[in-house]
């Protein structure tokens, strides 16, 4: 319940009064209202949907969750709406698809929770709109102006900050590397650390607000790992005494400039002596600069373009996750289904937002579904009691832009600070724009408020409750167990004809989707247990490595590259193993592990030190 301490988005703030509210003030201006009602909400969802990061991934973002999820619900629930029982059936079914497309990264998370809150509009007014086309085309439009008015911004500042804060590493450690065995390594060595904090929480900020796998967040956070891999090979340099070559300091600003502006990597010079710290540095960095450049396979090789049916089954299997997303998937079902039920019995004059609140207390991205509900009921209470005072006191018309770009504005910085800030923010705005549609005074407010408070008390009593699993976090076990289940599949992968590595690679895979789960849902629990899963993330990108390079290098043999040997396999899955172990018992694995040198293991070595330097 504690605010987080953020700075105030002001562009984001500006943009979110002129998504909302240019729409609306061109519908008043009709005095046709209702022709800027729906693109008013296309801009809100946009909104509340872009989370930042680089502007390629957030229009994709945007664009696809409002397409796929918010339009492609808003037609569903016009076709159910005033269908009665059906509509309850459509709306459990819809419920279900919501969770596996979640599967499919951030994007499918957005995706599969915007598809469901906008089919359950269908027992409210929006669905009554015709014909039923024209809900969604005007809904799309809000979004296109919202999506504009990005433009600036990307034109002001071009790069994400989290790809910032990942290249001021690497120039840290360009720097500490210059001054390495001179007076002031000290100092330089502090400001590496320093650099890695900002850019953890920088990260994990980021992550915190994403539902699923986010591939640019994950070779970031792959990328911050790697590079404790750099600053134990400057320390090493440090005591060996001497001073290091220019060429390799100004090869790893390179490596920073390609990770801030997605600029072709550095060529990395050969080692500059024969002593450890020189060898490891240079080796460190070949590791990033694979990781940049996304090669797994040995010998800077492109693996070969799977075909068609492989694609496929690889997309089943996302889908389909493992045995928490399953379960998950009954969860809401179960819970949408009370819900729909309850709003076709009860006489609730807005029984839609039961079903709305629902979905989204137990939104299909897993997170928490105690703290989420908490937060979102003391948000709706405070926000429809300000929706009703903005009913009762502000005349309807023109008047109602002035607390519009107000709340609209507040809407980013909320979401900054807290959950239940922005559900305390969102509420007057929703509840004023629904009454511009159906008028019904301050009461709406009292019907929101009667409603969301149901819905919560449904998501807590089906959806929560009588799950113990989701009472407590179980990361450290489930990781060691994923850790356990990798090492297995590298020693089966990198035999010599195994017959069972699909299988194996799809199960393991989707026992990876299970830790994914369980980390989002404890990343938003409250701050006992969100500590402790802040802590695995780093770790969990460092294993979903270690699987795409072993996959890589199977890949590679079966294609003509040299095979690796026996031993090295065997010393790559004991090192596996020997993490695993050390999770479970709360030890410290060894500092010094005994990995494969040998160059057809090269990039799967540097992944399993990436886990183990996060883990120690």
């Amino acid at each position: 319940m504690r605010p987080r301490k953020a700075p105030v988005p002001w562009p984001l703030m500006v943009r979110a009064s002129l998504a909302i509210c240019v729409p609306l003030a061109a519908g008043l201006a009709a005095h046709k209202v209702a022709l800027g009602l729906l693109p008013a909400i296309g801009g809100l969802i946009a909104v509340v949907v872009d989370v930042g990061g680089p502007y390629l991934a957030r229009v994709k973002r945007v664009g696809s969750a409002t397409v796929f999820g918010g339009a492609v619900g808003l037609t569903i629930g016009t076709l159910i709406h005033g269908r009665g029982w059906i509509a309850v059936v459509v709306l459990i079914l819809v419920a279900g698809v919501s969770v596996l497309v979640s599967e499919m990264g951030s994007t499918g998370s957005v995706i599969g929770l915007q598809m469901l809150v906008y089919a359950s509009f269908g027992f409210g007014p929006l669905g009554g709109l015709r014909p039923w086309w024209s809900g969604p085309l005007e809904f799309l439009i809000g979004v296109a102006w919202a999506m504009i008015l990005i433009i600036p911004g990307w034109i002001l500042y071009p790069r994400a900050a989290e790809q910032r804060s990942v290249a001021d590493v690497y120039r840290a450690l360009a720097a500490a590397l210059r001054s390495a065995g001179a007076g002031d390594y000290t100092a330089n060595r502090h400001a590496v650390t320093t650099a890695l904090n900002v850019a953890y929480d920088q990260l994990l900020s980021a992550r915190s607000g994403l539902g699923g796998a986010n591939p640019q967040l994950m070779r970031l956070v792959a990328l911050l790992n790697h590079s404790h891999l750099v600053t134990e090979a400057t320390t090493t340099l440090t005591l060996e005494g001497g001073a290091v070559p220019d060429a390799v300091a100004n090869a790893v600003d390179w490596l920073a400039d390609s990770i801030q502006y997605g600029t072709p990597p550095p060529s990395i010079p050969a080692p500059w002596s024969n002593s450890p710290g020189a060898r490891a540095l240079c080796d460190a960095l070949h590791g990033a600069v694979r990781l940049l450049a996304g090669k797994r396979m040995p010998g800077g090789q492109q693996a070969p373009a799977p075909g068609r049916r492989e694609r496929l089954g690889e997309l089943i299997d996302r889908v389909r996750g493992g045995r928490l997303i399953r379960m998950f998937a009954v969860r809401l079902m179960a819970s949408i289904g009370v819900a729909a039920v309850v709003s076709e019995v009860l006489p609730l004059q807005r029984s839609y937002w039961v079903v709305l609140t629902v979905a989204i207390v137990l939104k299909p991205d897993l997170g928490s579904v105690f703290a989420r509900a908490l937060q979102r009921g003391i948000g709706t209470i405070v926000g429809a009691v300000l929706g009703a005072v903005i009913l009762a006191v502000v005349p309807y018309g023109p008047w109602l832009l002035i607390p519009f770009a107000v709340l609209a504005a507040l809407l980013p910085y909320g979401r900054s600070l807290n959950y239940g800030l922005l559900s305390t923010f969102q509420t007057p705005l929703v509840v004023v724009l629904i009454d511009l549609l159906d008028r019904g005074g301050w009461r709406l407010a009292e019907a929101r408020l009667i409603d969301t408070l149901l819905g919560c008390a449904i998501a807590l009593l089906i959806g929560y409750a009588p799950w113990p699993g989701s009472w407590q976090a179980h990361l450290p076990a489930q990781f060691a167990e994923a850790v356990t289940q990798v090492s297995g599949y590298t020693e089966r992968a990198l035999a010599k004809a195994s017959p069972d590595r699909s299988r194996l690679r799809r199960q393991t895979y989707r026992d990876l989707s299970d830790v994914r789960a369980e980390f989002q849902r404890s990343m938003s629990e409250p701050r006992a247990i969100s500590r402790r899963a802040t802590a695995w993330w780093p770790a969990l990108v460092g294993l979903e490595q270690v699987m795409d390079a072993v996959t890589a290098t199977a890949v590679a043999v079966d294609h003509g590259a040299p095979a690796p040997s026996a031993e090295g396999v065997r010393r790559l899955t004991s090192v596996l193993d020997q993490i695993a172990d050390s999770v479970r018992t709360g030890s410290r694995p060894l500092a010094e592990p005994d990995l494969p040198a040998e160059e057809a293991l090269a990039s799967v070595s540097d992944a399993v030190r990436g886990v183990l330097a996060v883990v120690t």
